[in-house]
């Protein structure tokens, strides 16, 4: 009988050390996918940025044909992503997860822009052309 005892507290011992490892490791899986998909938010809403802040330099240019073209990065925490612009707003979308980040355009289209183009990330470079009063991103 105190063979089985001493068998039974050695079981239950790493029944429990189990259990705390597997708590120990859900609690940090569920901080991994937080935080990463907080930077995936972050990341797509710096691109935009970018991206707007570029088209506002265009935008200002007194030449009426003119380009720009920057490097980006191809892939977002190893996701392609899609720039696509309209005349009301400027949109950063992933591929796989979806996250999107939005910026509005229409004070823009208001002073008679005209917006359109979608280019994806994978080249690593954007080129926006202005074209009269048309801004086109490729």
């Amino acid at each position: 009988m105190k063979g089985q005892n001493a068998v039974f507290e050695e079981v239950l011992l790493f029944a429990i050390a189990v259990a705390i490892f597997v708590i120990a490791f859900g609690i940090f899986q569920m901080y991994q996918n937080y935080y990463s998909s907080t930077a995936l938010i972050d990341h797509t809403k710096s691109i935009r940025d970018m991206v707007n802040n570029h088209i506002l330099e265009l935008t200002s240019m007194e030449e009426l044909n003119a380009s720009l073209t920057f490097r980006v990065p191809e892939e977002l925490s190893g996701e392609h992503y899609l720039i696509k612009i309209n005349n009301t707003e400027l949109r950063v979308t992933t591929d796989f997860s979806g996250v999107s980040s939005v910026s509005s355009l229409k004070a823009l289209s208001a002073s008679g822009y005209d917006f359109f183009g979608e280019t994806r990330s994978s080249r690593g470079e954007i080129i926006i052309y202005k074209r009269g009063y048309n801004i086109i991103i490729g």
